[in-house]
């Protein structure tokens, strides 16, 4: 048949070529017309499908039908293998005990891998027949509006205006070893995580909840453990810490299979997220009930925990709930390629399951979705297909979140989001906010958020912020291969960064004045203040900069009541006597415009000027400090009528946070003046004194006022500013070692002591010294114990004494201090050891042993090609080579998704078998190989391709096309690589009967499945061994004649297919845990181990340097680490420096890889935000690391024992440096 179509083919093609030609000559108008014809059908159709209801009109659940016929939907992984396997299943009977029979065991493990045997879709009652829209989907907020509500502004939680700043907690990324009685310690490595988040600024977390980390195998989920729900979310309402819940199933392209099980990815007769291929979908009800199944699970354990729900543990923690992640790809020429019944179905589901809260989702980029030509044709379009009904309305959720990777390059314009979203009143949710060059680890995170704050984004993620662990294979192929780049500002031993510190002193601006500006409007969108009962300034302008540079929004607030929604609050030009203050917030942005210490002119205009574009009324000077940016508050009260008040008219000086004493009497933390120099300038004549001086001045426009002009002295300290009505502001000036440590103490929403934090946004306490500062509970604290905090000082602000503060101990003389002498400053000194030194150096370790890979004691399983599912009558000249070296099975198949899967072929040679001089070996493999040919190392290669172009364009579906081994989106049938193998191949004498054995061991490497991102229907991509050739011999004889394979009474076919190839590795649905297995099924035992010999080359730390024999196979390492007892917080990593391929195993737990490149690696064994072994343990940690690498790699000459070997260097640190490495 292949030949009759090659021939046809030849024939065809020229013959449409040259009627094409005709064609286009004789009558070009007409070939135009055809085409633009069909291209417009083409694009009617595509988005008639895509607003079309492509499901079916019926509720979807899964259910057994044990009695009905299922031979017909038995399927394999292509029709071509289940063609194959029905017909050798036809003409084998079963009592045929031949080679037929030989891989059953395998065919079975495919079967219950991928069939569909067992189950079955029904359908009862209509879910879709009428369409779901918004209306029907709504947030209900008539009904549960007094405790979560929102407008275009912002959150109101309990009326409060609320920013939602969160980052992206993945609790299934904290390492954590498989043991018994681990409650006390996944709750605790939890909740100090948690902790961390709060002491960087942030009041929410989006939590991605991870399909296949809860569903290790079909029908099976497991909530207990780290994987407990339930007990995380109980956590977040105790900490006072927002959830935006990502249900998925899909939840990113930085993990494998993008969040879905194994065992939904392995039955290939579903189509996850509807694709049909890559760019194509077609809905798919199997894959609408399995995610209802999820859904099912998942919302069972999140209802009780909105933030509408209150018990007697107080209010519950979720804001929002996210549906799915990313569906906003577009597919060819731009047009939209999600169909809009994936989202209408996925908030069906979460409504029909008592999911109250708002739904939102992320499917828009900007700026492209609401700036680029593509957008605005296809939004005119489709506006001209609706009015003439061809297609329906487009569905929105409540919140309409997008995807931006550079919001302060490319402001935002909200007319463009409104007109995108439908206007649907919403604030702006910015559900992953990248910083920009994300690929180049370049950027700023504290440059977007500050951005996005300015805009009037409300609700914000920050993704991979915080690297909290990783662990095992949850990686996809692309994060897999590139390894931690530096992206995140948190490293996973809580070492923040440059930028980490000042997104922190940006995020502690916006909570002290979360109250006063959440819910506030640009000055260009509310009417001007002619008039004021008290000094309020209107205006902001700084001289020297250009007018895009310096954005101002206002809120007004209300005497009554400061949580009065800000829908709710009056429009008029004048403010009244009721109405207390217009709280205005003046972001400025220098970069590139001026220097870090170059003072600007900060120009004031007040109400009561006659018009803001002629004369301001009076100016502050002040620089923009090290960020080149600043957030600038005006109109700020302190007190109220009945304890009196203190009004700031405004301020060149940035507030990082605000501390309540009382009422009447605040802490105002600022940097002192060679950081950031700046003035207050405050209503009345105040009487200041300690580190600041004072001045009365008058100023224009406000003749019958005094005002005191308050200006911070040089060098840290404390100044105290007293109002005319004895309201009273602490302003303490920090060291720039004091801010970079700087943590506030946010308190909770469920908290009752936080009181005036609700009516004023002035915080319980705060506190700096050092690193890893913890406070919770208004105002106890606890610091790590490190090295570097033994003896550290540690101040505390607060009204009281804190509560607790492990590990420290008050300092009754603090005379040496710079903020001695202040009732409400509270100095400690950390009670750890003062040894100094490395701690590495008090690390034990002892039992250092080997053991190898016995290849022959693993429990190897027959692999049949393509030819082996053959009939004859099937066999061709075409297809015979190449289904012959095609295996009918890839490792995905079978259940073998760990990192490795191994291949063996035993094959017996004679000299008659010999047809070239040379012998070959073929290979095809996913995505990196080892081989070793009779215990020889023969290096081997990789076959993965990262693309440069953007993710989801038509350059990149080009280039993955062309290379094999795409990191994502389709990968081409390539990528081999030819073995010569001559020299290591045994050949029998003449007269052996049977031949000389020769054993071939294929270790392949897998990166991950594909993520199904971007339209890319690349999940299901192979992996493992996809084909092998052997050139140079052939098994039948030097006599064999091509016609003789079709000749059925003189079958040579059986002969030939004496090369049999097996396959080894781990069934990760049998697993508790499918991420956390290499693939070689050895990595548990306990048997063959021998004592070895260290070789030290690092006097001051354990070290040793390993011989890696690369002919021994894999080999593996293994000693005990003795448990910390003095500093047990200190990260304790061990670096490895060499060209091999190295897993690192933590109490059972794989930690992580190091890559074969000359690259040193550092893995944290112990410490950080999540420890990888138990604290409360006296038991020692146990190490393991197996390694095997290329003979290419090799130095034969390392041992002059004539052994190839790599050598590997081995070393514990007690940071993440390297420069030790060497002795």
């Amino acid at each position: 048949m292949a030949g009759i179509i090659l021939e046809s083919g030849m024939v065809l093609v020229p013959l449409a070529c040259a009627a094409l030609y005709i064609v286009i000559s004789s009558n070009m108008l007409l070939f135009v017309f055809i085409t633009v014809a069909a291209s417009v059908g083409f694009v009617t159709y595509r988005l008639r499908y895509h607003y079309s209801s492509g499901a079916r009109g019926d509720l979807i659940v899964r259910t057994k039908d044990t009695g009905a016929d299922t031979s017909s939907t038995s399927k394999t992984r292509t029709k071509k293998k289940a063609k194959k396997s029905a017909s050798r299943a036809a003409t084998e009977p079963e009592s045929d005990h031949s080679s037929g029979g030989e891989f059953d065991e395998i065919v079975q493990d495919a079967q219950r891998h991928c069939d569909v045997d067992d189950e079955v879709v029904e359908r009862s009652g209509a879910l879709l027949a009428a369409a779901v829209t918004a209306e029907k989907t709504k947030y209900d907020m008539e009904l549960y509006g007094s405790a979560l509500s929102y407008d275009h502004r912002c959150f109101y939680i309990c009326g409060r205006p609320t920013w939602v700043l969160a980052a992206d907690f993945d609790y299934w990324r904290i390492p954590i070893p498989p043991s018994s009685g681990m409650a006390d310690q996944i709750t605790d490595t939890w909740r100090r995580v948690l902790l961390q988040y709060k002491a960087a600024g942030f009041n929410a977390v989006r939590i991605r909840f991870h399909w296949g980390f809860h569903s290790p195998s079909k029908g099976k989920y497991d909530f207990t453990g780290n994987r407990d729900v339930n007990k995380l979310l109980l956590l977040c309402e105790e900490l006072g810490v927002l959830v935006i819940a990502c249900l998925g199933p899909f939840i990113g392209d930085d993990v494998q299979g993008g969040g879905y099980p194994f065992w939904l990815i392995q039955r290939d007769h579903i189509r996850l997220r509807h694709l049909r291929a890559s760019g194509v979908k077609i809905w798919d009800d199997r894959f609408a009930a399995a995610e209802g199944e999820w859904y099912d699970q998942l919302i069972s354990m999140l209802v009780g925990h909105e933030v509408m729900t209150k018990s007697v543990r107080g209010r519950g923690c979720i804001v929002m709930v996210q549906l799915e992640n990313h569906l906003g790809a577009r597919g060819a020429l731009e047009l939209p390629l999600a169909l809009q019944d994936e989202t209408r179905l996925l908030a069906r589901m979460a409504r029909e399951r008592v999911i109250r809260a708002p739904l939102a989702t992320n499917n828009l980029r900007w700026p492209e979705d609401f700036t680029s030509l593509a957008a605005r044709t296809w939004a005119a379009v489709e506006k001209k297909l609706r009015s003439y009904h061809v297609i329906k309305g487009a569905y929105h959720s409540d919140i309409s979140g997008f995807t931006v990777r550079d919001i302060d390059g490319l402001p935002v314009d909200l007319d463009a989001v409104a007109r995108v979203t439908k206007g649907d009143n919403a604030p702006m949710a910015a559900l992953e906010l990248y910083k920009p060059n994300a690929e180049s680890a370049a950027g700023s995170f504290s440059r977007q958020v500050e951005a996005a704050i300015s805009q009037g984004l409300s609700v914000l993620s920050l993704p991979a912020y915080f690297s909290v662990g990783n662990w095992g294979n949850l990686d996809s192929p692309l994060k897999c291969r590139q390894g931690d780049c530096g992206y995140s500002a948190v490293s996973a031993d809580g070492a923040l960064s440059a930028d980490a510190r000042s997104t922190r002193l940006v995020l502690h601006i916006a909570r002290a004045f979360e109250l006063q500006v959440a819910s506030s409007d640009s000055v260009s969108s509310r009417p001007w203040i002619t008039s004021a009962s008290q000094p309020t300034v209107r205006g902001v302008s700084v001289s020297g900069l250009p007018a895009d540079a310096v954005r101002v929004r206002r809120q007004w607030e209300m005497a009554a009541t400061a949580t009065t929604h800000a829908h709710e609050q009056q429009s008029e030009s004048t403010l009244g006597e009721d109405q207390l203050q217009m709280t205005l917030a003046a972001y400025v942005d220098g970069q590139g415009a001026t220097e870090a210490d170059s003072e600007l002119a900060f120009l004031f205009t007040l109400a009561g000027a006659p018009a803001i574009t002629k004369g301001h009324s009076f100016a502050l000077t002040g620089t923009l400090g090290p960020r080149q940016r600043g957030i600038f508050i005006s109109n700020l009260v302190v007190g109220s009528k009945s304890s009196g008040l203190l009004s700031l008219v405004a301020a060149s000086k940035e507030i990082y946070t605000r501390v309540a004493l009382d009422l009447g009497v605040e802490v105002w933390i600022c940097a002192e003046e060679s950081i950031q120099n700046g003035q207050l300038f405050f209503d009345g004549e105040c009487k200041v004194t300690g580190h600041a001086e004072v001045e009365v001045v008058d100023v224009d426009h406000a003749k019958d006022r005094k005002f005191s002009f308050v200006i911070p002295k040089p060098g840290p300290g404390v100044a105290t500013v007293v109002g005319e009505s004895g309201a009273t502001v602490h302003v303490v000036l920090l060291a720039q070692t004091d801010l970079d440590t700087l943590v506030v103490d946010y308190g909770s929403f469920n908290s009752e002591k936080v009181q005036h934090s609700e009516t004023t946004g002035a915080m319980p306490a705060a506190a700096w010294g050092a690193d890893g500062i913890l406070m919770a509970d208004c105002g106890s604290v606890e610091l790590a114990q490190t090295r570097t905090n033994a003896a550290s000082r540690i101040v505390v602000v607060s009204r009281m004494q804190p509560q607790r503060c492990a590990g420290m101990r008050l300092l009754e003389d603090s005379t040496d201090s710079v903020y001695r002498g202040h009732r409400f400053i509270w100095h400690y000194i950390a009670e750890a050891n003062e040894q100094s030194g490395d701690i590495c150096t008090d690390v034990s370790v002892r039992g250092l042993e080997k053991r190898t890979t016995d290849w022959n004691s693993l429990p190897w399983k027959l692999l049949p090609t393509m030819a082996d599912l053959e009939t004859m009558d099937e066999i061709n000249l075409l297809s015979w080579q190449r289904d012959l070296g095609t295996f009918a099975y890839h490792a995905t198949d079978v259940g073998f998704n760990a990192s490795h899967v191994l291949h063996r072929c035993q094959v017996r040679l004679k000299p008659q078998h010999l047809t070239a001089s040379t012998i070959k070996l073929q290979l095809n493999v996913r995505h990196r190989c080892t081989v070793w040919v009779n215990g020889v190392n023969m290096s081997g290669h990789e076959t993965f391709h990262e693309l440069s172009a953007e993710p989801g364009s038509l350059a990149a579906c080009i280039e993955s096309m062309r290379n094999a081994g795409a990191a994502r989106g389709p990968d081409r049938w390539g990528g081999t690589a030819t073995y010569d193998v001559t020299k290591a191949i045994n050949i029998s004498a003449a007269d052996d009967e049977d031949g000389a054995l020769n054993e071939v061991v294929v270790v392949i490497e897998s990166y991950g499945l594909g993520t199904q991102a971007d339209g890319a229907n690349d999940a299901r991509a192979p992996r493992g061994l996809l084909a092998a050739y052997w050139h140079g011999f052939n098994l039948i004889g030097e006599d064999h004649d091509d016609s003789e394979i079709h000749d059925h009474s003189h079958d040579k076919r059986t002969e030939q297919l004496k090369i049999r190839w097996e396959i080894c590795g781990v069934d990760v649905t049998q697993l508790q845990q499918p991420y956390a297995s290499s693939g070689f099924p050895d990595e548990t035992s306990q048997t063959g181990w021998q004592p070895t010999v260290e070789h030290p080359f690092a006097p001051q730390r354990w070290s040793t340097r390993l011989n890696v024999d690369v002919n021994a196979g894999v080999q593996w390492w293994r000693w005990q680490m003795d448990p910390a007892n003095m500093y047990k917080d200190e990260p304790v990593y061990l670096a490895i420096s060499g060209k091999i391929v190295a897993y690192v195993w933590v109490n059972g737990l794989l930690l992580a890889k190091h890559r074969a490149s000359s690259k040193p690696s550092s893995v944290l064994l112990r410490g950080g935000l999540g420890s990888s072994r138990q604290k409360a343990s006296a038991a020692p940690d146990e190490v393991v690391v197996m390694m095997y690498g290329w003979a290419d790699d090799a130095d034969t000459s390392a041992t002059g024992g004539g052994s190839s070997t790599v050598a590997v260097e081995l070393s514990l640190n007690d940071s993440r440096g390297l420069s030790a490495l060497s002795p």
